[in-house]
């Protein structure tokens, strides 16, 4: 069997503990997966007079985990991404159409969960094994000035079990985003006005943690229930230093007890009207970290300007995404 033949495949469930076969599309930009089943064993521990390690094992529980990673994204697949993290967002607009993504504050998210179906076809059999309940936990995406978007993350989910893959075609339509259609702007904290960093952005980092457990009652012995905790984030911008990003190093170096406090917005762009694709993450943050000074990118000076989440009244939130793109409906 050769790695290269193995395929991801998905199908949104209707509900938790809820596993949908067969599988309706190809995760076809999936450049690496691993696959985890996890049990949950005793040996037990009895008085039998002997120096035997035990006499009996049990399996009190199972579940499944994953990673994965995608080098290089495009506008439309990203969103199934976003909607295992933070549940669906219904499409608005009749093409492109438009997806916006926020994180929870007030109420719970439902996110949306998968059936995952991972593997290939070996001979007359398939080598292929099921997860339910697949929802994404974290989430890391990033780019550059010299590639285009990679998205990585953990998944948690339920049991592990043989599957099998459907037959599906690799999907046409999609656009990859590239370090040449993205832009980054700062925004005061107070304020809603976007003034565009010009030359001087190399590359961006953000990752979000939904703090997402699933749980089992007595009589489970697979997750049957799932929660979130407060969820945290972090963007990193890696930043020529210059006249205009040493005004965040002075902000944050020259006062006492200062706290660089700004909203961020990353944007990837391409095309006007029906054609436009985009996606737009805007996000509000203090600097709990002092950078350090400085680093070297092929002899110019540089510094990372980090910025953990925090609530922001006018943003309303801390983080939101919305997305443009050619896909009406996520199959």
């Amino acid at each position: 069997m050769l790695n290269a033949h193995n395929v991801l495949q998905s199908a949104w469930q209707t509900a938790f503990a809820k596993p949908k076969t067969p599988a309706t599309v190809k995760l076809q930009n999936v450049s690496s997966f691993r696959l985890r089943p996890e049990f949950q064993t005793r040996a037990l521990e009895q008085l039998r007079g002997t120096l035997a390690p035990t006499h009996q094992t049990t399996l009190d529980n199972y579940s499944g985990s994953a990673t994965f990673e995608v080098s290089d994204e495009t506008f439309e697949d990203v969103n199934y991404w976003l909607e295992a993290l933070f549940g669906t967002a219904s499409p608005t607009g009749t093409g492109p159409y438009v997806r916006d993504y926020a994180a929870p504050t007030t109420s719970a998210i439902t996110p949306q969960f998968m059936t995952l179906q991972y593997g290939q076809k070996y001979g007359q059999t398939d080598e292929v094994w099921q997860m339910q309940d697949a929802s994404v936990a974290s989430l890391t995406l990033s780019g550059a000035d010299n590639t285009g978007v990679q998205v990585g993350g953990s998944i948690i989910a339920g049991k592990v079990i043989p599957g099998a893959l459907a037959t599906l075609s690799d999907r046409t339509g999609v656009t990859r985003m590239s370090g040449c259609m993205a832009s980054v702007a700062i925004a005061a904290w107070d304020s809603s006005s976007f003034t565009t960093l010009a030359n001087s952005a190399f590359s961006w980092e953000l990752s979000i943690n939904s703090n997402r457990e699933y749980r089992g009652y007595l009589g489970d012995c697979t997750p049957t229930a799932y929660h979130d905790q407060k969820w945290n984030g972090q963007l990193r911008l890696s930043l020529e230093l210059n006249d205009s990003t040493d005004d965040y190093l002075i902000a944050m170096l020259s006062t006492d007890s200062a706290i660089l406090e700004r909203q961020v917005k990353i944007e990837y762009k391409t095309g006007t009207s029906t054609t436009e694709r985009s996606m737009a993450i805007t996000f509000a943050g203090h600097s709990m970290q002092a950078p350090e000074l400085f680093q070297d990118r092929n002899g110019v000076t540089t510094y990372d300007l980090v910025l953990d989440g925090v609530y922001n009244s006018t943003l309303g939130n801390w983080l939101k995404i919305e997305t443009k793109s050619a896909t009406q409906t996520l199959a």
